[in-house]
Formats: structure tokens, C-alpha cells, sequence
């Protein structure tokens, strides 16, 4: 009987031990699945967030940041430049992403973010919102921005001419 129950003892030893590596293995197999996922789904979950909280996501403010890193990276210690770089950087900061987004798919939303937040005239404010939209090599990013698409957005900024770059500071210095 003792023998039996030694035997016991040990097969159920063997079977534990044998158990942690599958469950672990599980585990980290379920880890990673749902990595993956968060990655290829990543636009669509960020946007629905943003649509059910009405609030940015942290990735929104982490891209607001980035941006606004490079805006600040455009100072030339005029103070006169300077100072309306920085109120552009904290207005852009203080606009929440789902504004900006809706203002990238449609001109007259566009028209209006410009006109109350960056305080720019009605008349200055629909000739710069129709001249965003009337930009051929404007539209592939625009249409980034209004799906909510950093990564194709970044992208699309990256392949954008550098008289595209030029002539779109310009048109947004001159306001």
C-alpha cells in the first residue's frame, strides 16, 4: 500500500512539473497573440477611444507633443516669431485630436478651428482652409490626418516635396 501510494506521490510530482511549462508557454503565447493584435488594430481601437471618451488618447498626446517638439524646433530668436510659435504649439496642445481630425476631412470645420482657435479672420481663415484642400500634395495627408492614421500620416509628411513643405508654412506663417 505504501509503495502504491509512493508511486502515486511521484507520478503526480512529474505531472506538475510537466504542467508549468504548457501553462507558461500558454500564457506567453496569449501575450504575444494579443500584442500582435494591438499592433494591426491600432488605428481603429486609438480612434474608437478617442469617439466613445470624446478625450485624447495617449497616443494623441503623445503625437501633439512630437509635433509640437518640432514646432518649437523652428524658433529663430525673434522674439516676434518666436512668440507666435509658441502660441501655435500651445494651441495646438490645447485643441483636442477629435477637433483636428474633423477639421482634416472638412473645409468649412477647418475654417472654423482656424477662426477660433488660432483667432485667424473669417475671410483669412476659409481662403487657408480652401487652399489645404485645394493642394493636390496636400490631400494624402490630409486625408491621413482625418482617418486618424499617425503612422500613414507620417509617412505621407515624409514624402511630401520640399516645396510642398515650404509652400505650407508659408500659407500657415502668413495667418
Amino acid at each position: 500500500m505504501r509503495k502504491a501510494n509512493r508511486r502515486h506521490q511521484r507520478t503526480m510530482k512529474k505531472a506538475r512539473k510537466r504542467r508549468w511549462p504548457r501553462v507558461l508557454a500558454l500564457l506567453l503565447g496569449l501575450i504575444v497573440l494579443l500584442g500582435v493584435l494591438l499592433v494591426v488594430f491600432f488605428t481603429p481601437l486609438n480612434n474608437t477611444y478617442r469617439s466613445t471618451t470624446g478625450n485624447d488618447t495617449p497616443a494623441d498626446t503623445a503625437v501633439k507633443s512630437a509635433v509640437v517638439k518640432q514646432i518649437q524646433a523652428r524658433k529663430t530668436g525673434n522674439p516676434t516669431v518666436d512668440a507666435a510659435i509658441d502660441q501655435a504649439a500651445t494651441t495646438l496642445q490645447n485643441t483636442p485630436m477629435k477637433s483636428i481630425i474633423q477639421a482634416a476631412g472638412d473645409q468649412s470645420k477647418l475654417a472654423g478651428l482656424l477662426q477660433t482657435k488660432a483667432g485667424v479672420p473669417a475671410a483669412q481663415a476659409n481662403v487657408a482652409a480652401s487652399a489645404v484642400f485645394a493642394s493636390p500634395e496636400l490631400t494624402p495627408l490630409r486625408q491621413a490626418i482625418a482617418a486618424g492614421d499617425y503612422v500613414k500620416a507620417y509617412q505621407e509628411y515624409q514624402s511630401l516635396s520640399a516645396t510642398a513643405k515650404t509652400q505650407a508654412a508659408s500659407l500657415l506663417g502668413s495667418y
